[in-house]
């Protein structure tokens, strides 16, 4: 069979198994940015009084950000089952049938990014319900899902690292507060202009921070270059540093089982 057969038939099983946990496999990405979309929009909505803020419409100002926020709450899953895969002797079954290992990995990374793919879907329609303008039409959407996917693949690499590092399938649980910190220390619910001088420091070296501030450029506009690039240019060499650490915790951990 050729490698993408292979990895077309590892990443069915993989949709397979995670129909048989729906909750953590499918509905979990969805329902924390959910609670933070709605809640926040409709709790602190006066933000928009501020001066200097660039909308009336504190929903729409959310909305982008959220989207790239079910790719940091959405991750992991796949981490911790590639480490059972391990444990349970399934790598052993698949070389007895010739599979290449690394197909197992890359199915898992491709499972991450197709579980937060609908949730995108979701609050972008729960984004428009709430009043949100998509000024830069079909190209901005594209884009935005574009960006969602290269983020969610870099953002998942941290969890495999992990995972494979420890060869504990608990251990990514670690990280899931991560996107805490990182969302607060960001552009996502304020604009630079009004976050503390310290705050901003911290922004401008997260990488979050440009994640959201390309959505936005996707979804209300103005679509420019710099944003877009910036974020692009983040999230690729993220994805590398990642998906490289990710790669030989995997063979090491392929050697010791």
């Amino acid at each position: 069979m050729s490698p993408f057969g292979q990895l077309r038939l590892l990443l069915f099983r993989n949709l397979r198994e995670g129909a048989r946990n729906p909750v953590l496999a499918y509905a979990l990405p969805i329902i924390i940015p959910l609670a933070v979309l709605v809640l926040v929009a409709k709790t602190l909505y006066r933000v928009t009084d501020l001066p200097g803020f660039p909308t009336d419409n504190y929903a729409e100002w959310m909305t982008p950000a959220i989207i790239m926020l079910t790719a940091m709450t959405g991750v992991g899953y796949a981490a911790t089952s590639l480490v059972i895969d391990i444990q349970s002797g399934f790598l052993d079954r698949l070389r007895l049938l010739d599979v290449r290992p690394p197909a197992l990995l890359l199915s898992r990374v491709l499972f991450d990014v197709v579980r937060v793919v609908p949730a995108g879907v979701v609050l972008l329609i729960v984004g428009l319900l709430l009043g949100m303008d998509l000024n830069e039409g079909v190209l901005g959407i594209v884009l935005l899902f574009a960006l969602l996917v290269l983020w969610a693949a870099a953002y998942g690499g941290l969890y495999f690292v992990v995972a494979l590092t420890t060869k504990n399938a608990q251990a990514p649980l670690a990280l899931a507060p991560l996107f805490l910190p990182l969302q607060f220390l960001s552009t996502q619910f304020v604009p630079r202009v009004l976050l503390p001088g310290w705050v901003q420091t911290i922004a401008d070296w997260n990488p979050f921070t440009y994640m959201v501030d390309a959505s936005r450029a996707m979804t209300t506009g103005p679509l420019t270059f710099a944003p877009v690039a910036k974020a692009v240019a983040v999230a690729v060499a993220m994805l590398v540093v990642t998906q490289t650490l990710s790669l030989r915790a995997y063979n090491r951990a392929v050697q010791g089982a």
